[in-house]
């Protein structure tokens, strides 16, 4: 069986994503297959594959899966993606993607610039106390998917690589997740390094970058809009009413088929 496919990425958080809207999701093992495309020696490599679906309520469904072959009910980056590539064969400025954290609207900003903003939702404090693992202070944020927000003074190049599985941990989450180390740079700006459930290090993290703004603002040290530094680009960060917005660029990268 051939599939074609097309590979984005938004600040570097790259997905290989298929356009299954108008025609029927074929019986494959998808958890397989997101295992087997994401490797970056052996497969095409990213952070894992996007489904594009038929939705009776929305412009269309997504559903995400992890490099390691489990499934995200969010990611900011590829509802962007999302959003943008809809937009393209649509027309439309503003669009609906049904996920499996609701339903989440994708506005074009700038359509030269591949320009999109996104409507999480409210994000909430899965719980009001603050937690210490390996010496990492953090609160838990839902923003659509589960994240560790650490504060600290500074950090090493490579700390989401070494001390993010330590926080992802089954010991600490059975169900694993998302940690973002956050140094404050001023009230409108930080840097994140981000470990992300089922992917790894990764350059970029959509919600993330929101979990991190948004557990600043509400602690009082941080003001919105605030502009999210990652390894691969910036993001910016709103908080309008109740809901936060994530506003940044995506990109192209290649597109082709396989043979599965």
């Amino acid at each position: 069986m051939k599939l074609d496919f097309f590979k984005m990425h938004a600040q570097g958080n790259d997905y290989i994503y298929f356009d299954f809207i108008n025609k029927p999701l074929p019986k494959i093992e998808i958890s397989k297959l997101a295992v087997q495309l994401s490797n970056r020696n052996f497969g095409i490599g990213s952070d894992g594959i996007v489904l594009m679906l038929n939705s009776e309520t929305c412009d269309a469904g997504m559903r995400m899966f992890n490099a390691d072959g489990s499934e995200g009910k969010m990611c900011g980056s590829a509802l962007r993606c999302v959003s943008y590539y809809l937009s393209q064969i649509s027309g439309k400025n503003e669009v609906t993607v049904e996920t499996l954290a609701g339903i989440k609207t994708g506005l074009i900003k700038d359509k030269e610039e591949k320009l999109v903003a996104i409507d999480l939702g409210v994000p909430e404090f899965i719980q009001n106390k603050e937690i210490e693992i390996n010496e990492h202070i953090g609160s838990l944020i839902s923003v659509g998917n589960s994240h560790f927000v650490t504060f600290i003074k500074s950090f090493s190049e490579n700390i989401a690589k070494y001390q993010g599985p330590i926080i992802d941990n089954p010991a600490y989450f059975p169900d694993g997740i998302n940690v973002e180390f956050v140094k404050i740079i001023n009230k409108n700006e930080i840097e994140i390094k981000v470990w992300e459930r089922g992917s790894g290090a990764t350059l970029a993290c959509g919600t993330g970058a929101c979990a991190a703004a948004f557990s600043g603002m509400k602690k009082g040290i941080l003001s919105s809009p605030v502009i999210v530094q990652m390894q691969g680009g910036s993001v910016t960060v709103e908080l309008k009413e109740n809901n936060i917005f994530l506003t940044g660029k995506v990109e192209y990268v290649f597109e082709g088929s396989i043979e599965i």
